[in-house]
């Protein structure tokens, strides 16, 4: 990309320049950031005169948006500064060149605050962009990888091991709460665009997605939604704590071929599943989740992963 590209991306007028809390706000890092990479990788105001303040061109601003965007694909500040400096945009970068760094990082022990075992050079990114609580970044990247990769391959090598690696460290150290809730959200908010984005579903057999009445995680139902919305299929959605007489009277009404039905915490009592039988025309009922455990009636199917349930769904409405 030229450099002309680069900056107008920006939106910045050519002959005007920012302070460097103008620059942090734009970029959502601290100033102190700004400075460290100023002083450690050249990357400050190209014409700071001694004595003066601090004022970043447009060029400025543009190698630090890449230094950014790099740094929450996994490099390290040193190699993404390089980069930043080279003049490239950090699209012009190679993917197989990330899973190498990636794979440096992981031998090095990157993303020292979140426990990642054997995470991608894009995971470890995203994971520090959550701990910055950098919403924007946390966004940008997952929209990046839905919009390249789709939503079953980013849920399964790219925010499950952000989500188990920020669930381990909230175990270990009873802290992250606020980082866990702004990462779902980014990513809630990911995956919405993703479902609405469909204007012409291919299904007319209706899917219901729901949670039981006492599961609070309604996260991965989002992703099935987004999922099946990219392979053209709609779904109606009910969300988390549903009570039993609630989520059958919606069966009753709406007829769907298939329920559902997510768990992450242990399921109490398994009664629902058997009146979901009773319903006439019975649907398939589906459940995933760890909260199922093993004990389940032998008409309902388990399905394990992301891409399992949007394989059974598909194969049984379309």
């Amino acid at each position: 990309m030229s450099e002309r590209r680069r900056q107008e991306e920006i939106g910045l007028p050519e002959s005007s320049t920012l302070t460097v809390a103008a620059v942090a706000r734009r970029l959502g890092v601290a100033p102190a950031t700004l400075r460290t990479w100023a002083r450690r990788y050249g990357l400050g105001p190209t014409d700071h005169l001694a004595g003066s303040h601090r004022r970043y061109s447009k060029t400025d601003l543009a190698r630090l948006v890449v230094m950014r965007r790099l740094t929450h694909e996994g490099l390290s500040p040193a190699q993404a500064a390089e980069f930043a400096l080279s003049g490239r945009s950090s699209e012009d970068l190679a993917v197989t060149e990330l899973d190498v760094v990636g794979e440096r990082l992981a031998r090095a022990g990157g993303g020292r605050v979140v426990p990642l075992r054997e995470a991608s050079a894009a995971a470890r990114g995203l994971a520090r962009a959550s701990m910055t609580l950098d919403a924007h970044g946390i966004t940008e990247v997952l929209r990046r990888q839905v919009r390249t990769d789709g939503v079953v391959l980013t849920w399964e090598s790219l925010v499950s091991p952000v989500l188990i690696g920020l669930g381990e460290r909230y175990a270990s150290t009873g802290e992250g709460v606020e980082v866990e809730h702004l990462f779902s959200e980014c990513l809630t908010t990911v995956l919405h665009a993703t479902t609405a984005s469909l204007d012409q579903p291919r299904n007319t057999a209706q899917v219901l997605l729901a949670c039981p009445s006492d599961e609070q995680h309604s996260l991965p139902l989002h992703a099935v939604s987004a999922a099946l919305a990219e392979r053209g299929v709609l779904v109606r959605q009910l969300g988390m704590r549903m009570p039993d007489g609630a989520l059958l009277a919606a069966v009753r009404r709406s007829g769907p071929a298939i329920v559902m039905l997510y768990a992450s915490m242990p399921v109490q009592s398994t009664e629902v599943l058997a009146e979901l039988a009773k319903v006439r025309p019975a649907p398939r009922v589906l459940v995933g989740g760890p909260g199922w455990g093993r004990d389940v009636p032998p008409f309902v199917t388990r399905v394990e992963s992301l891409s399992e349930t949007v394989e059974e769904i598909i194969a049984s409405i379309l």
